[in-house]
Parts: structure tokens; sequence; C-alpha cells
């Protein structure tokens, strides 16, 4: 293999998932309890959701009462919050005191199905990834760094469906997510801002990545955006969380996925290698260090610097996901292909025929999402999400 690098080599070997005689699965370390949403106490955070009105509005909710397919929320237009706001504004405009005081009277709450809330992400369609931040993710994706990517797509609500094309090889990940009541500049106006947290799941093509990922420097985030974006790729859940203390909440926070109810990730966002300060700095000031491309054109992680109110910034995720290293019959099926198929003798890149042979093999696998797959998203105290893997038409 006289035209792949060494290290191009490895960085395949490393990427992309293997396709053995017998179903092969990444690890899930489970912490030995089932886990149970429920709601972060008032006194440590208040939740809160969206949905539309009558009139088509949209109204800013106060969770009180979190019952697996509803809620109990108070509509605080009536304490005085404008309609059609952001959740920081309308929770903003009542004020904490009189939210408080609210959770602590009788009837004005009513009940709301789930299926009913908006997304909990604000209606925009570019957020900041983080790849690699939790340390067994990293391992098994030999990632020697955290990096940043953007990613591209407007936000579905909690029970949603995600569409499966023709030549797809769809992973799942669950994600904390976080946005900001303003535009973030500095560390300092990380430390300044509200904070609203939420559950997230971070759709993946991995035969879109296999074919563009840089194979000798995975953390410059190239073919991410690609493999990542797109319709139905970013669901989140139904709430927003805000809590009095970012950092005890976030530590404590857990977040599992289960596929066909069978456990695939439980991670706690303690785990995360940076914390999400660390990953507003690492992307304010180092601009990422990556070289990010989006539907064949040049895209910067940040536009002028700034993480803009609105966007989401994911932690990443933590094992447990699909895509698995190549076994070696995997490596040397690729190596005969690139060989007996002359495009070793016509000079065209071996890393490019191996990484086809690898993709058509885990097609056949039987390892990634297929139609009619129920993907399950649930975390301590910002909800669940319920995605069902149906089948596209054609390029999402």
């Amino acid at each position: 293999m006289t035209s792949m690098s060494k290290s191009g080599a490895i960085v395949l070997a490393l990427l992309l998932s293997g396709c053995a005689k017998e179903p092969r699965w990444n690890a899930v370390s489970a912490e030995a309890e089932p886990i149970r949403p429920g709601l972060a106490p008032p006194a440590q955070a208040l939740t809160f959701a969206q949905v539309r009105n009558a009139d088509g509005r949209i109204a800013t909710l106060l969770v009180s009462r979190f019952e697996g397919e509803a809620i109990e929320a108070i509509d605080l237009t009536g304490l005085g919050a404008p309609l059609d706001s952001d959740v920081f504004d309308a929770s903003a405009a009542v004020g904490e005191a009189r939210l408080t005081s609210a959770l602590r009277q009788t009837g004005l709450a009513r009940t709301y199905a789930i299926g009913e809330l908006l997304p909990s992400a604000a209606a925009v369609d570019r957020h900041l990834a983080s790849g690699t931040n939790f340390p067994e993710h990293a391992e098994e994706t030999a990632s020697s760094k955290v990096f940043n990517f953007p990613k591209f797509g407007h936000p579905t609500p909690a029970i949603t469906t995600v569409r499966l094309n023709p030549g797809v090889l769809l992973d799942y990940e669950v994600e904390i997510c976080a946005r900001f009541d303003r535009d973030l500049r500095s560390a300092a106006d990380f430390d300044a801002a509200r904070k609203g947290f939420f559950l997230c799941g971070d759709f993946t093509d991995r035969a879109t990545l296999v074919r563009l990922v840089d194979r000798d420097d995975i953390g410059s985030g190239q073919g991410f955006s690609d493999a990542k974006s797109g319709p139905d790729f970013f669901p989140t859940g139904p709430f927003v969380v805000i809590p009095h203390d970012w950092k005890q909440f976030v530590a404590q926070e857990r977040i599992v996925t289960r596929v066909n109810s069978e456990l695939r990730q439980d991670a706690r966002g303690g785990e995360m290698i940076l914390d999400f300060r660390a990953l507003v700095e690492k992307a304010i000031t180092g601009g990422g260090g990556g070289r990010y491309r989006y539907q064949g054109a040049p895209a910067t992680l940040l536009e002028g610097g700034v993480i803009a109110r609105g966007s989401t910034l994911m932690s990443g995720t933590s094992e447990g996901v699909i895509f698995m290293p190549p076994t070696r019959g995997d490596i040397a099926a690729g190596v005969a292909r690139y060989v007996f198929s002359g495009a070793m003798f016509r000079g065209e890149p071996s890393f490019a025929t191996v990484g086809e042979s690898f993709i058509q093999s885990e097609m056949k696998s039987g390892r990634y999402l297929e139609a009619g797959d129920r993907v399950e998203h649930a975390s301590s105290s910002m909800g669940a999400v319920s995605v069902t893997v149906v089948t596209g038409g054609g390029p999402a």
C-alpha cells in the first residue's frame, strides 16, 4: 500500500467499524440502578417547556410535574410572560421569586402531553458540536484530543422520526446540550450568562464520515459536519433546565441510550473531559483548530468568532455507539480489493478503495440502525427522547 501512509492506515483502523462473522458491540459501563427520569427540585433548578397555543403562538411553561408521557405545567403567559419569546426572556419577565411562588400554588397548572411540546433547542440551524469529550468514547475511537466542529440542522421534538436513506450507516449518540441567554465572546460571557441545559441526540452517517474524514488528523473535524448535519439528525428533549449551580447539575446528570429497549449508553456529565466552560473557551480562543467544510464549501466553526445566542453547545457523547475498529479481515479484504480491482495500478488512493470496501461490508453487517428501530435517550432531569427510524426516499 505505497500510497497509504502508516498513520493513515492506523487512523482508518481506528475510525471505522469492523464486520466480524458474529455481531460486535462497543462496551457500555452501566450503573446498577435503572434510570428514573424526573424533575430537578426547584431548589436546584427550574424546568421549562414550550407549546403552541390555540392561536399558533408560542407559550412558555414552567413545569411542575413530569409523569412519563405527560407533564403538569403553568403557562407563564398568565404571569406576564410575553408570547413568542425565548425561554430565557419569558422566565426573566416573570422573575425567579414569582416563578418559585407559582410552583407552591394550586390551580395554576394544567396537563400537557409530551407530544405537544416544542423542541428544547432554539429554532436555529447552526450549532457547536464536540468530538471525543468522554474518556471511554475517546478510547474506542483512539482520538487523542477533544475537538470542535459545526453541526447544521434545525432541532426536532422529543417524539420524532429519523429518515434512513439508501447508502447510510446510521449511528446514534446521546448528549447534554446547552444554550445561553446572550452571545458568548469570552469565558467571562459564559460566566455571566444564564444557562439552559437539555437532552439531545446526534445522529451520524458513518459512511459519509468514512469518505470525508481526514485520516491523518481526526481532530481537524473534517467530514463531521456532513456526516452529522441535516434534517432529523438533531432530536431534542422536552425540557430546558436552568440550574442555580450549573457545574453541580451537569456533573450529576445521567444520560442513557436504549435501542429497541436494549441499553447501549450510560454516562454522567461529570465524565466530560472538558466541561462546558472549557468547551466555550476552546472554541472562542482557538477557533477549534479545524478545517471545516459542509456540502462542498468551506465552513467556519463560529460566525464572527461568536457563539450566537440560540446556538446549541453539545457535550459530546459517551462510549457505546455502534461504530468499532475494523477486524484484520476487513482490512485484508479492502487491500485485496485495492490490488485485484486494478485500483493500485491506476494510482488511485488506497484509503478510498479500502474505505469503500469497508462501507460495503458494514452495510451487510446488520449492526447499524434499520427502519423500524426505536432509539430512546433518557436523562435524570431533562426528560426523554424517542426516535423511530423510518425509510427515507433519498438524500437528506
